[in-house]
């Protein structure tokens, strides 16, 4: 073959070639752009994905700084309680902080910068108002270990002046129970001076009178002669008692035991050991403690029954007599 028809055959190839070639170039331009696009697309996610582990690292730091100054809030509530001191302040700043922590969980990471501004002004009025309530807390401590110490001196005393008061009982029964005996023995003894002062009879009569006035002392007095009594007796000497009036009252007991009574003829009451008695008539006389005699005279209006009487004689508080008679 000649060189010409080489020439010819060669031309055509050529071409392709440089076609070839041109086309391998422009992929490969393309393919660094591409290559360059996804570097540059890798890098900017990455510096994104760093910028966003960043932001949240600092949220959880905050949130977490905010747990602890919940915590510490609970701690000082809890103690500032148990110290009798004032927890409304700190119930307040609990509850704020509460929201606080609920709005943080809202916020975007795109307002990190202003979001970590303002919770670290609000973190430090948080430790500002613990700080606060911790010399507080100081405060009633010191207090309160005054107060117990004044209680226990409290508690000392108190103890003495019951030990006293105890004292002062036993002593206080003790002269009650003395000054109870002394009056028994008082009573016991203003009784035997009583006695010992009181009338005495040396013997009682009872003589009856007839309607002319005539006198019998029959142990047995008849109805039908009987107008009045004589009721005779004697007071025995007695150096204790005194000269002074005194009043016998006579009881005329029938034979049932009931009390002559006429209040027409001057029958009355009076009192004999705590309780009422009735009299049938009384004497009035002066005692002058020379054996003196005595003579009542009762009238009654009415007939006596038949039966036994008994006639008493009281005075100043004692019986000193008794006689009788029987009507037939």
């Amino acid at each position: 073959m000649s060189n010409d028809s080489f020439k010819e055959l060669r031309g055509p190839n050529q071409g392709v070639n440089g076609m070839l070639r041109a086309g391998i170039a422009v992929v490969s331009v393309v393919a660094a752009v591409l290559l360059y696009m996804v570097i540059q697309s890798n890098d900017i996610k990455k510096s994104q994905q760093e910028v966003i582990e960043e932001k949240v690292v600092q949220l959880a730091e905050t949130r977490i700084k905010l747990d602890s100054i919940m915590h510490q809030l609970d701690s000082k509530i809890a103690e500032i309680q148990e110290l009798g001191g004032d927890i409304s302040e700190l119930q307040k700043a609990k509850a704020k902080l509460e929201l606080d922590k609920a709005q943080l969980l809202k916020n975007t990471s795109e307002e990190i910068a202003s979001i970590k501004a303002t919770y670290q002004a609000k973190i430090l009025n948080y430790e500002s108002l613990l700080t606060v309530k911790e010399q507080e807390i100081q405060r009633l401590r010191a207090e309160n270990t005054e107060l117990a110490s004044q209680n226990e001196d409290l508690s000392e005393e108190n103890t003495s002046l019951r030990s006293e008061k105890s004292a002062l009982a036993t002593t206080a029964a003790r002269i009650r129970a003395q000054k109870e005996d002394a009056d028994i023995r008082n009573k016991a003894l203003a009784e035997k001076v009583s006695r010992a002062t009181a009338l005495k009879t040396e013997f009682v009569k009872i003589t009856g009178i007839n309607p002319k006035g005539r006198e019998f002392d029959d142990k047995r007095m008849k109805n039908d002669k009987l107008a009045r009594l004589k009721i005779s007796f004697m007071l025995a000497k007695n150096e204790l008692t005194e000269h002074e009036k005194k009043t016998v009252f006579i009881r005329i007991l029938d034979p049932d035991g009931s009390t002559l009574f006429d209040a027409a003829t001057g029958s009355g009451s009076f009192i004999f050991e705590g309780k009422d008695y009735a009299y049938t008539t009384k004497a009035e006389i002066y005692y002058d403690n020379i054996n003196q005699f005595v003579e009542v005279a009762y009238h009654r209006g009415t007939a006596y029954r038949s039966g036994k009487y008994t006639v008493e004689l009281f005075a100043e508080g004692f019986k000193i007599g008794i006689g009788g008679f029987e009507i037939k």
